[in-house]
């Protein structure tokens, strides 16, 4: 004989166990409890009253009454009171849902919430609240002030302060009746159901015992861990354990002030797989409908769920009005894909998406866009095309704990791609792409890569760099250490090559302007080729605990295969018809470096303003010489000479790169001086030095004369300075300055102070400078290194001061009130007189909204011509950010990053905000 069937399913055995309590006799049931417990067959549940009430759990605190409902007050002989004023009349009490008032929370759940919010949903302690035994191994409690059974329509109900509890659940009403013949049971009055961090409230309910479904009228519910809460005409529990809510809403905002609110005909939310979905889902604002979503895909905790993400709304000038609804694909724990369609007024529809990948040895990311650009107003320019497209790829495998692969490669349909368009993959948008690919192995003493990097090109004001196809790169230590020397290599072969663009440029206006820039390249700046660099050497580190001495001996041989075109070759550089650089398509170098550092330590403890410090005093003393090697006939692929600093008096070679090794004979003194607290944090350091010559230095980049330039010529590097304080977690500032005695000018500094306290990091306050006039650049219009500030000098596009850097740039947020903040940028470049940025602004932040609104004026950066000057063009905009608590970013997603890029500290706001 089969096993009979249990009257209920233990999953939602809570709410059944009143039909269990009504199988009891009436008399042992006024004012007890019973306890209901699987029985020791299988086929069904054992209830028992409890008599003992010492070991009664307690029971819940009765319902309270509602603000619209007000409780009836006992008959009182006492002279009535006088009436209370009316602002007192109107207060509302909201605790039946939980909420506390800020002024009843304590010290600490006071320090949890934002300092305008008005309170919080506090969940009262209860007995079972955090109780995560399966169901099916807990008994079920109930509890009533009284009961009654129809024997002929087999309905038993429980009348006054019914209880019913299993767990973390818990259901209290009025009254609860059990219907035997359909299985069903039914609260009546004040039903409220609770589960771990859920409220919910409503008139009446019911629930069918076999299939576990369950209905409540005019719900009123709270999520205490969302701060969320809402009402619905119906709340009905599938026997999936699904929950459907019938014309519901859903508000992060404090009870009774909906200032947004969502309202959906159908809610579907599973909290078991941690997802819920809206259709037809209305957004209020003030009960002033401003957005409609036909379909609507949320979490409901922190796993990753399939479907619409919240929209953006923003407006440029290149694009129009532009709307972007993403969605996002959870395809598996270790991949998904975002799709992020965007509809442009001005340009059409743009699809874009990205697919992420992890595996337990590799991770990337692969993203694609698409867009029949309807916007013609570049149609005439050289390299445009109306079809526009990108994809890129990220990839970095770890094959071995020691062999790494890594993969970054985008490409573009036209140069202008990214000067038109936004991206949501975050790759990089600058001026050449990264195209490459990277093997490399690192050992205990050696390493080793192979390396291809390639560019595409994102602009047309630029020269064409050199590819490195391919290079590769060995170097390290012996193991073996005779005598303390340490013998180590550093070796590489690369190949340049590069395709120089040809013909003319047409702008905007469809007019033929002048020749690309690469055209400018003459002689040697055009030649190709293969490099090999071998740089064995030999120190002898000496350390001890007052000092070090490392006297270090190099040898740096350099040999190039290289090739030139016509026209490099017929454009050898000559001076009075006499030729001062040839070509040679195999040629070598050998330079000797041999160089000593050394330094002292010094340190002291001491005491200021009560508070100890390690004080240390770091002289230190380096020694290079290197002879000097005619390298004018070598072509530069790589080499650049970087802006002096501090750093530079330690270096052994003033160029980066291969391609110039720089003479020297010179010592360079330093002195060091570190406040360390007792926690091992620098909370200042100061250091200063200088480097003396003993011979000018000749070897220069090609263009450069050192007869000609000064620095090259004195006897004194500038004085160089380098500060950095910390005076606690709330504020640092750092500087650097470079003073060039002998020309009585300044050539390069900066100061940065930043001052973001711990305990509110709302405050943001950046005061920043920074000076820079000793460029060596490249000159894209000659062709030729140079050390002029200036572009096109003698030309009709000269520009004063262009690559000069003089700027300020002053940012803030900072909290006038609880609730209001300041917002505010200005970049200003003195060496061309104008203000590069400048934004001002406010934020209003409310328990469970924000709104940031600001003015900015900018340059906008849109290469239309050759000629730089036509490209800088001020532009100015309004831009508005309205954020719901709970949804996000509603409008004005483009705004966080602006806010990101200008302001320093914005994003540690940001994630610490409430």
């Amino acid at each position: 004989m089969a096993n009979q069937r249990p009257p209920f399913r233990p999953t939602f055995s809570l709410l059944l166990a009143s039909g269990l309590l009504l199988a009891q006799p009436a008399s042992s049931l006024a004012a007890s409890q019973v306890e209901c417990r699987p029985s020791s067959d299988g086929r069904g549940w054992a209830c028992n009253p409890l008599e003992t009430t010492s070991q009664l759990p307690p029971r819940p605190q009765a319902p309270v009454v509602r603000a619209s409902e007000p409780a009836q007050q006992p008959v009182s002989t006492e002279q009535p009171r006088q009436p209370a004023p009316a602002e007192q009349r109107r207060v509302v009490d909201f605790s039946e849902l939980d909420w506390v008032p800020r002024d009843q929370l304590t010290e600490a759940q006071r320090a949890a919430i934002a300092p305008f919010c008005s309170g919080d949903y506090i969940e009262p302690d209860r007995i079972g609240r955090d109780d995560d035994t399966p169901f099916d191994e807990l008994p079920v409690y109930a509890s009533a002030d009284s009961s009654s059974f129809e024997q002929d329509q087999q309905t038993g109900t429980l009348q006054g302060d019914v209880v019913l509890r299993q767990g973390r659940l818990q259901a209290q009403s009025n009254q609860a009746s059990f219907d035997r013949a359909n299985n069903l049971v039914r609260l009546e009055g004040n039903v409220r159901l609770r589960d771990q961090g859920v409220l919910i409230l409503g008139e009446d309910g019911q629930m069918h015992i076999e299939t576990g479904e369950a209905r409540v009228n005019q719900v009123r519910y709270v999520v205490h861990e969302a701060n969320a809460r809402g009402t619905a005409d119906s709340l009905r529990r599938r026997d999936d354990a699904v929950i459907v809510i019938t014309d519901g809403s859903y508000t992060t905002c404090d009870p009774g002030r909906n200032t947004w609110s969502l309202h959906s005909d159908d809610i579907e939310l599973d909290r078991e797989k941690g997802w819920g979905e809206a259709r037809h889902v209305t957004l209020k604002v003030k009960d002033v409908p401003v957005f409609y979503s036909p379909y609507f895909y949320f979490p409901l905790d922190d796993r990753r769920q399939s479907g619409l993400l919240v929209p953006s709304l923003s407006y440029s000038s290149n694009s129009g009005s532009s709307y972007t609804q993403p969605y996002y694909f959870n395809l598996a724990p270790n991949y998904d894909a975002t799709l992020y369609p965007t509809l442009m007024t001005d340009r059409g529809l743009q699809l874009e998406g990205e697919f992420r990948y992890l595996t337990p040895t590799s991770s990337g990311q692969i993203g694609a866009s698409v867009l029949d650009d309807r916007e013609d107003e570049r149609e005439l320019q050289t390299g445009y095309k109306d079809q526009r497209w990108m994809y890129s790829w990220q990839h970095t495998s770890d094959f071995t704990p020691r062999l790494r692969g890594s993969v970054d490669y985008t490409d573009i349909s036209d140069y202008y791609y990214f000067q038109d368009l936004d991206t949501f993959l975050g790759i990089n948008t600058g001026d050449f792409l990264d195209q490459r690919g990277s093997l490399a192995w690192r050992g205990d003493n050696h390493f080793a890569a192979l390396n291809v990097h390639a560019y595409e090109r994102a602009t047309v004001t630029e020269i064409t760099p050199y590819e490195r196809l391919p290079q590769l790169l060995l170097g390290g230590t012996l193991p073996y250490q005779p005598g303390g020397l340490r013998l180590g290599y550093d070796t590489e072969f690369v190949s340049f090559q590069r395709s120089l663009l040809s013909g003319f440029y047409t702008n905007e206006d469809g007019e033929q302007e002048r020749e690309w820039y690469d055209a400018s390249l003459r002689g040697l700046t055009r030649a190709e080729g293969d490099r090999l660099h071998l740089e064995p050497s030999v120190s002898l580190p000496l350390n001890w605990d007052w000092g070090f001495i490392k006297p270090t001996a190099k040898y740096a041989y350099t040999r190039y295969d290289l090739s030139l075109d016509s026209i490099g070759r017929s454009s050898l550089g000559q001076r009075n018809g006499v030729f001062y650089e040839s070509f040679d398509s195999s040629q070598d170098r050998s330079v000797p470096i041999f160089s000593v550092d050394s330094g002292l330590y010094f340190d002291r403890p001491t005491q200021v303003f009560g508070k100890s410090y390690n004080q240390t005093l770091e002289p230190r003393l380096f020694y290079l010489y290197v002879p000097e090697e005619d390298q004018s006939n070598i072509p530069i692929f790589d080499s650049g000479e970087p802006a002096f600093s501090y750093a530079s008096l330690w270096r052994d070679n003033r160029f980066s790169g291969r391609d110039r090794i720089g003479d020297a004979n010179q010592i360079s003194l330093g002195l060091t001086n570190r406040w360390i607290d007792s926690r091992g944090v620098e909370r200042q350091t100061f250091s200063i030095g200088q480097a003396y010559y003993f011979r000018d230095r000749e070897v220069q980049l090609r263009g450069i004369d050192y007869r000609k330039r000064d620095d090259a010529q004195s006897s004194q590097s500038p004085i160089a300075l380098a500060y950095q304080y910390r005076h606690n977690e709330d504020w640092r500032f750092s500087s650097t300055f470079n003073w060039d005695a002998e020309q009585s000018e300044t050539r390069s500094g900066s100061a940065m102070w930043h001052y973001q306290p711990a305990d509110n990091p709302r405050k943001i306050l950046n005061l920043g400078y920074i000076y820079r006039n000793d460029t060596v650049r490249f000159d894209r219009a000659t062709g030729n290194w140079t050390t002029d500030p200036d572009f096109g000098r003698g030309t009709a596009n000269y520009i004063a001061n262009y690559y000069k850097t003089d700027q300020h740039d002053i940012s803030f947020m900072w909290p006038v009130s609880n609730q209001w903040s300041l917002i505010g940028r200005w970049q200003r470049d003195y060496g061309r007189n104008r203000t590069v940025e400048a934004f001002g602004g406010f934020e209003y932040d409310s328990c469970c909204w924000k709104l940031r609104v600001i003015n900015r004026y900018w340059i906008d950066y849109d290469e239309t011509s050759l000629n730089p000057r036509l490209n800088d063009e001020p532009d100015r905009g309004i831009f508005l950010q309205v954020v719901f608590k709970g949804l996000g970013n509603i409008a004005g997603g483009s705004m966080e990053t602006l806010l990101e890029d200008s302001i320093t500290g914005y994003r540690e706001r940001e994630s610490n905000a409430f």
